[in-house]
This record gives structure tokens, sequence and C-alpha cells, in this order.
């Protein structure tokens, strides 16, 4: 249950660090450049710009987190003839990735990742937007202003917390969602060639699931699933991504 742990909280501090450094730095230099506040378009522009820049950075911790949580034990690979020797942790998965499959398999998976980068741009147009829509009406029609400058009470503090909280994990639900499909095209390509896995009888077989590129991915995902081929496992993932966008935003 806890596969991939390591490579997954280095890379969402390395990922948030930056990507909202970047973020900001951005919607800064823009505003500065057209001396209006941003709108829509510019927050969509400034998110993927710094999605970009973090995936060139963390493409290669993502891929080595995948394939631990793909990875069956030791055990399981051994009742399928040890063809494929499961990783004994992240350094042990980048040397044998690198000694096996060249230093250019670290970037699997980099261009819908760098699609991914949308994602980032919806969960910021959607939360600016949310943010927007509750200073435009405060409770009670008060002017907010007002209510800042005459100072708030503490269950108007909390009011005011528990709604950046709920609109941090609304506008992440919706990016996560809207994005998913690129996210399991992303995965399988990141996946190894040769994987091994235990059928519903608890046999383990050894697999070879290899794609010419996204195009084939896609394809392939289709015919095996249609479109729900592309949402599985969605739910769980925006439960997953929901608490830690809202405490991000809180």
């Amino acid at each position: 249950l806890y596969g991939g742990l390591g490579p997954s909280l280095l890379g969402s501090g390395a990922s948030w660090g930056g990507y909202f450094y970047l973020y900001e730095k951005i919607k800064a230099w823009a505003e500065l450049r057209t001396g209006s506040r941003p709108g829509p378009v510019t927050h969509f522009c400034a998110a993927a710009a710094a999605g970009a820049g973090m995936v060139a950075m963390t493409n290669p911790i993502w891929l080595v987190k995948t394939r631990m949580q793909l990875q069956v034990s030791a055990s399981a690979v051994g009742g399928a003839g040890g063809r494929v020797a499961p990783y004994k942790g992240a350094a042990d998965a980048v040397a044998t990735i690198v000694a096996q499959e060249g230093i250019a398999a670290l970037y699997k998976g980099a261009v819908p990742a760098l699609l991914l980068t949308s994602h980032g741009g919806v969960q910021f147009v959607a939360y600016e937007y949310l943010k927007g829509c509750v200073a435009l009406a405060p409770p009670g029609g008060e002017d907010r202003k007002r209510r800042l400058a005459n100072g708030r009470s503490v269950a108007g503090r909390a009011r005011d917390s528990f709604g950046y909280l709920c609109m941090g994990a609304a506008s992440k639900i919706i990016a996560s969602t809207v994005t998913y499909p690129l996210q399991v095209i992303k995965s399988r390509l990141q996946q190894r060639a040769e994987t091994a896995e235990l059928t519903p009888a608890g046999r383990a077989l050894v697999l070879r699931r290899e794609y010419s590129g996204i195009a084939d991915c896609a394809a392939r995902t289709w015919q095996e699933g249609g479109v729900r081929g592309f949402f599985r496992g969605a739910v769980p993932n925006a439960l997953r991504v929901a608490p830690g966008a809202a405490v991000t935003f809180f």
C-alpha cells in the first residue's frame, strides 16, 4: 500500500514548492508588463509555464514512483520465473533503468506530462473564479472591504478559512477529472515494458506492454475499455488529491 512513498514525497515537495514559486513569478512579470491585473488567460498560461518547468526537473522522480507502485512482490516475481526483478528502492530503480534502458528512459511520459501542465492551468482558473465569486458575494451582502477594515470575528475567520479549503479542494477535483485521461496515458507509458502481474487465481504472469507512442497508447486503451478505460481510478485519485490541495490553498 505504501509502494513508491519515498519518491512521491520527494516529488510532491519539489513540484509544489517550485511550481508555486514559478507561478507567482510569472504572474507578477505578466502584471508588470501589461500594467493590469492578470485575468483567466494569464493565470492559465502562468500555471502551464510553471508546470512545464517542473516537468523537466521532476519527471524522473515520478517515473520511479509509478514503477515502484506497479511492481509486485519478490515472491510473486519468483513464481513468474524471476524474469522481472523488483526494484529494491528508489536508488536501485534509477540505476536499473539507466543500465537497462538508457538515461533517456527517465523521461518516458514527458510529453503527456507536458500536456498535463494544463491541469495546473485549469485548477488555477477554477480557483481564481471561485475566489472571485466569494469576494463578489460576501455573506449578508456586507461590503467585503468594510468587513476587513472593521475586523472580523473568530466565526468570520473560521468561515473564510473553510471557504478557502473548499475552493482548493473543488478546483483540484475539477482539474484532476478533466485531465485524467492524460494521467492514464502517462502512467502506461512509464511502466516497465515487462511486468509481473497476478491473475485472479493468484498465479504470476509476465506480461509485455510496450507502446510506440501516445497515439498507440491511447488507441489500445480505447480498445481495452472505451471511454471508461481513460477514467479508471479517477474517483480514488480525486479523493487522494483533494485534501492536499485544500490544505495547500488554505
